[in-house]
């Protein structure tokens, strides 16, 4: 019933998400009284994971120990619900032919399946100011979704996936001892609106160019 097929259609939608927030800046005065931007690293994690990598601190051989330094950001895709409110018909098979002449090349498959892909933003800073700034770079952008178009197969060139912004969340863990280490963090999540794609067949029927038609007249008329 089933054969092998891979279209790396969540691979792609993981990485166009990643890639709206690779991009996202952070000013500090210097103490000379000019500002400094740098760049907010980005990394594929989930958020529990990314705290306690924060919290620990790690070591090598000579027990030198390491420490992660903020601000950072991670996102990682937590889950995937079907959306029946945009179901259509299964059986519905879809066919696009590309080039001209010897180059030209046929491509099948049925319909795909709608699936809401839910993702988590983690946003973590030392202050408040710096973890304002990044939020606000990102919030203008979902109002409440931002469109991103991806080329799953060689069938579907240009899909457009709505990416909504559905909360934030915001938490302070000044309130610690002396020696605890104080982080600022924010929560964005999201739903991205996908579609799961099935086999991809190449050939098959062709594209009808011509048709013949006999028409008869009934004499008995």
């Amino acid at each position: 019933m089933f054969d092998y097929f891979y279209n790396e259609t969540l691979r792609k939608l993981t990485l166009a998400f990643g890639g709206l927030f690779d991009e996202i800046y952070i000013e500090k005065r210097t103490p000379t009284g000019t500002m400094e931007r740098s760049r907010v690293p980005l990394t594929y994690s989930s958020k529990e994971k990314f705290i306690r990598r924060l919290n620990e601190a790690s070591s090598i051989s000579n027990n030198v120990k390491l420490e992660t330094y903020l601000p950072k950001m991670s996102f990682s895709m937590t889950d995937m619900v079907y959306d029946p409110s945009r179901k259509i018909n299964k059986i519905n098979k879809k066919m696009k032919s590309t080039g001209t002449g010897e180059q030209n090349k046929t491509y099948r498959g049925f319909t795909e399946v709608p699936y809401n892909v839910q993702f988590e933003v983690g946003v973590y800073t030392r202050n408040v100011e710096d973890n304002l700034q990044i939020v606000e770079q990102i919030l203008p952008y979902f109002s409440p979704e931002f469109i991103v178009t991806l080329k799953m197969n060689n069938l579907d060139t240009h899909v457009d996936v709505p990416i909504v912004l559905t909360g934030v969340r915001s938490s302070d863990t000044y309130d610690g001892d002396l020696l605890s280490r104080r982080m600022v963090t924010s929560t964005l999540n999201f739903v991205a609106k996908a579609h799961i794609f099935g086999k991809i067949l190449e050939g098959g029927s062709g594209i009808i160019k011509e048709a013949s038609v006999n028409v008869f007249e009934d004499e008995d008329l």
